[in-house]
């Protein structure tokens, strides 16, 4: 089966140090995690919108938000209770030590070429494996049967 999607996510990074920083690089992979399976066969668009409520296409000017809507640990309750969301993996953050008004921040997000995609299987994905461990079953028991038979008869 396949299955497409296309969805915003989020990467967070968190890092300190005892002295006064200019930077801080990290370099990691953005590996995509799931709380279920996605059924077979299906195009997901359920979360390709932005994670940030406001930054939202088509949002007027005059449109207000709530104050809590935007507090960093309402966007992350929102985001971690999706079935389909990134986690940033970054070992090795980088802090430049340096007394500076600016602070840089750069990240190298990789993406892996490959990944587990949790999938429920359609019917006929389905049947296509069992008639596979039906038949092989059937095989062994009509070999072991062919050989009491022999035995018995013979």
């Amino acid at each position: 089966g396949t299955v497409t999607m296309a969805m915003n996510s989020m990467a967070y990074v968190q890092g300190s140090s005892p002295t006064s920083g200019s930077g801080m690089f990290v370099d990691g992979y953005l590996k995509l995690e799931q709380m279920d399976a996605i059924r077979a066969d299906t195009s997901r668009y359920d979360y390709n919108y932005s994670v940030f409520p406001f930054a939202e296409h088509g949002e007027l000017v005059t449109q207000t938000r709530e104050a809590t809507e935007l507090q960093i640990a309402t966007v992350m309750n929102a985001y971690i209770a999706r079935n389909e969301t990134t986690h940033y993996d970054y070992k090795y953050p980088v802090w430049m030590s340096a007394e500076s008004p600016d602070f840089t921040f750069q990240a190298r997000i990789r993406i892996p070429a490959s990944q587990q995609v949790l999938y429920r299987p359609g019917f006929l994905e389905l049947c296509k494996y069992a008639w596979v461990q039906i038949l092989s079953t059937y095989l062994i028991f009509w070999w072991l049967f062919t050989k009491f038979e022999w035995v018995v008869f013979h």
